[in-house]
């Protein structure tokens, strides 16, 4: 009776060590924030966030990258607005519009 007993005890101790191990590797593997990175870099604000993403975007006539109509460098030329991924393209758009 008493190896019956150790054995069930046993089998009972090994179920809950595999239960443990397999809860600890499927938390290895989830996606999601890991618990390693550091939390002193704070997210932007909603507002912001939506702000930054917010609007139409466009093709840079000079780069050809797209480009938010909110955050472009912007150019009224000939009643037509175009946008600018960075200060360079605009000014190479208006070097070679004025050649």
């Amino acid at each position: 009776m008493g190896r019956i007993l150790d054995l069930i005890v046993d089998l009972a101790t090994a179920l809950i060590v595999a239960r443990m191990l397999a809860g600890a590797v499927k938390g290895f593997f989830r996606s999601g924030p890991s618990r390693f990175t550091s939390h002193t870099t704070a997210a932007p604000p909603r507002e912001e966030q939506r702000t930054a993403t917010a609007g139409e975007t466009v093709r840079d006539p000079v780069c050809g990258m797209f480009v938010s109509t909110e955050l472009s460098h912007s150019l009224r030329w000939h009643g037509t607005v175009l946008h600018f991924c960075s200060e360079e393209c605009l000014e190479r758009y208006r070097k070679s519009a004025s050649a």
